[in-house]
């Protein structure tokens, strides 16, 4: 059995997963913020849940990992620009929602405007996982926003979803004339 992973093998391998780029967004005590995740994925259908890593660094680390409710937001691919702007772990003497349309919801969570889904979550669990959180959320709404193409993070740069692929079948398995029927 190999011994540990040196993480330089895993930034060199895990940006090749291509993801969904999403930007959570929470409040509580008088702030509010967000982050963009790459790491978003459903976890189960009954209850509704999904799951996203929030990094430990993240200046709105604790507010989203804390906060009882949640909002993620699934970015089309002309929003590179708000992954960008979320992504930033320290961001510090910066209004995170200036110049940025959004609207609070019934609970204070700002609601990016313009997206192409949003998904009201619950805090469901917490987890540690090394240098993030692992949160987990049950979705409580889906919002259906803007038509377009998702924006998706790939071999350490931004992308949209291509043209289908056709699944094509296996030829029928050819047997050698020595192989007994």
């Amino acid at each position: 059995m190999p011994g540990k992973l040196d993480g330089k093998k895993g930034r060199i391998a895990v940006p090749r997963v291509p993801s969904a780029v999403t930007v959570v967004t929470a409040a509580g005590e008088g702030e509010m913020g967000g982050v963009a995740i790459r790491s978003f994925t459903s976890v189960s259908i009954d209850p509704l849940l999904i799951s996203l890593n929030v990094p430990c660094q993240a200046q709105t680390h604790d507010l989203i990992v804390g906060a009882e409710r949640f909002a993620v937001h699934l970015l089309s691919e002309e929003q590179a620009v708000l992954s960008n702007h979320f992504s930033a772990l320290d961001p510090r003497g910066q209004e995170p929602f200036a110049a940025i349309p959004y609207r609070l919801d019934a609970h204070g969570t700002p609601i990016l405007e313009e997206v192409l889904a949003v998904f009201y979550c619950a805090r469901y669990a917490v987890y540690e996982a090394g240098d993030q959180s692992l949160l987990v959320g049950e979705v409580l709404h889906i919002e259906q926003g803007v038509e377009g193409r998702p924006l998706v993070y790939f071999d350490e740069s931004y992308r949209s979803v291509g043209d289908e692929v056709e699944a094509k079948t296996f030829d029928p398995v050819k047997r050698s004339s020595n192989e007994m029927p």
